[in-house]
């Protein structure tokens, strides 16, 4: 894994600055979570990280390279974003502390969820969540 690094990043809608020098270091391997109200720039922020973005001033770099100008296909990361009703049981606590877990921990989670669709949920292909 690779790092993102921001340095004075900047993003305008006309002459509206909507973010200003923005500076984050991420580390490899790093797992973070944005915060805030909505409307404060967070996903404008990710949008840029991928490149959906257009930066007005400074630098996104992924790993030692400068990817601010970079096409998104080329910039070897993707996003995904989530709704508040992808887990609809989770607290607000609950939905940052969620990270990937371990493949052993996952099968386990999956046999959870399949005993509570009932016992046919492992023939289903589509579930939708009124339905788990």
């Amino acid at each position: 894994m690779t790092g993102v690094q921001l340095r004075n990043l900047g993003i305008r809608y006309g002459q509206v600055e909507v973010l200003k020098g923005i500076d984050l270091d991420i580390p490899p391997s790093e797992f973070i979570v944005l915060l805030g109200p909505s409307g404060c720039g967070k996903s404008t922020l990710l949008n840029a990280i991928a490149g959906l973005q257009d930066v007005a001033e400074g630098q996104i770099l992924i790993g030692s390279h400068d990817m601010t100008n970079v096409e998104p296909k080329n910039r070897g990361i993707a996003m995904v974003f989530q709704s508040y009703a992808l887990y609809p049981r989770m607290s607000v606590r609950g939905k940052p502390e969620l990270r990937p877990e371990g493949r052993r921990n996952r099968q386990a989670g999956n046999r959870k969820a399949r005993r509570q669709c009932g016992k046919n949920a492992a023939d289903r292909t589509i579930a939708r969540p009124q339905a788990v």
